[in-house]
């Protein structure tokens, strides 16, 4: 049967960083088979949801939490997330301004089938997460991608993306903390962004969900100037601030107009969120104490990974100020990132995701994730420096 049958739209969403998660699958069904593999591809960690997020799910079940919801969220969810937005940015945010989401890819998906359409250009900024370019363009918009330089720790270059504006830019997605690359946006560039989305009528879309691993800094978000955020949207979720990834819950911030497109999209895509894990997730936002415990674990694994790594004088990366991951240019042993982690799986055991889904420029990267204990985690550096080693000439 041809593909012919099917929409532009497949065309759009199956481009080169669909294809990024490939090693990270053959490594879940070598595992399946009893192989001893260390994983540190899919950025889902080795952490049980707390407790009392699961036994709110259990009693949510019991009390008859199993029917529809309403299509923005269970207002006591939304009320809660408000609530936690407040404390997270220091100025009040209301119920109303929040959607309830599947997850905030979920969120991420509509947020752009709701914001863009053919004619549009969207910036991002790389390296970026795998899925931004389908993201952006499934709705028929242009992703121009403006380039951040590892020797500045992928900082945020405001310049650069201003040249990048044309009368034809719509909105910019900022990633912080941001996955690959773990880079921290700092506050004077955060307003920078936002006044200057502000003042051109640009949406700034702000992608939060590892707000909770930043390590040497507090989190910092363009939501906290109220001045400008009726141009700004947050997408946040619970995946890894309280170790809930299956359990896609997340959520959209934003201005009234907006959240009611989202409400008739999500209306059109989904019909709302289960009943139950809404009722979960408003235990889970009570919670602070977890994130507080995550954020000093992941940075201990950090350190113990980036230590293990520096026993290569011919791997280069910036030490990650948040998020899970590690960027590693792995230009020096000549192999494409896609060749080294494949090669890497099939010698040392070691799963990690090759760097082409990232950006055009990232052919020569691999992300990986320090996502097990830190015993694991220093055997997967000695394995990875070790493989290393076998192509320096």
């Amino acid at each position: 049967m041809s593909r012919n049958d099917l929409s532009t739209l497949t065309n759009r969403i199956s481009g080169p960083a669909s294809r990024a998660w490939d090693v990270g699958d053959e490594a879940a069904r070598r595992i399946l088979k009893g192989e001893d593999i260390i994983h540190l591809g899919v950025g889902d960690p080795d952490l049980d949801t707390p407790k009392d997020v699961r036994v709110a799910l259990e009693q949510a079940v019991e009390a008859g939490k199993t029917h529809y919801a309403p299509i923005p969220g269970e207002y006591a969810l939304r009320e809660a997330i408000a609530e936690h937005a407040t404390w997270l940015y220091g100025n009040k945010v209301n119920a109303e301004s929040v959607i309830v989401a599947n997850g905030a890819q979920g969120a991420l998906f509509a947020t752009f089938q709701c914001i863009v359409e053919k004619g549009d250009e969207v910036i991002v900024l790389e390296p970026y997460y795998a899925t931004y370019p389908a993201v952006v363009t499934a709705g028929g918009a242009t992703m121009v991608s403006v380039q951040l330089d590892l020797e500045e720790d992928y900082k945020l270059d405001i310049e650069k993306i201003k040249a990048a504006v044309t009368k034809n830019t719509k909105a910019i997605i900022v990633n912080s903390p941001s996955n690959p690359a773990g880079a921290v946006i700092d506050r004077d560039a955060v307003l920078d962004i936002a006044k200057y989305c502000h003042e051109n009528n640009i949406w700034l879309i702000s992608d939060e969900v590892y707000w909770s691993h930043c390590y040497e800094d507090d989190h910092i978000s363009a939501y906290a100037h109220e001045e400008y955020r009726d141009r700004i949207i947050v997408i946040n979720s619970l995946s890894k601030s309280h170790a809930m990834t299956g359990w896609r819950m997340g959520w959209a911030i934003g201005p009234d107009h907006f959240i009611d497109a989202m409400t008739n999209y999500s209306q059109a895509a989904q019909f709302g969120i289960n009943q139950f894990v809404q009722n979960a997730a408003i235990t889970a936002l009570k919670d602070k104490s977890t994130t507080e415990t995550f954020r000093a674990l992941f940075k201990s694994r950090r350190d113990a990974f980036c230590d293990g790594l520096r026993a290569s004088n011919h791997l280069k990366f910036s030490k990650a100020r948040g998020g899970m991951f590690v960027l590693l240019d792995i230009s020096a042993t000549g192999l494409s990132g896609k060749e080294f982690a494949e090669k890497l799986l099939d010698d040392e055991n070691v799963a990690v995701v090759p760097g082409f889904g990232f950006g055009e420029n990232m052919a020569h990267t691999v992300r990986i994730g320090y996502l097990c204990d830190e015993e694991n985690l220093r055997e997967a550096a000695k394995r990875i420096v070790r493989f290393t080693e076998k192509f320096i000439r």
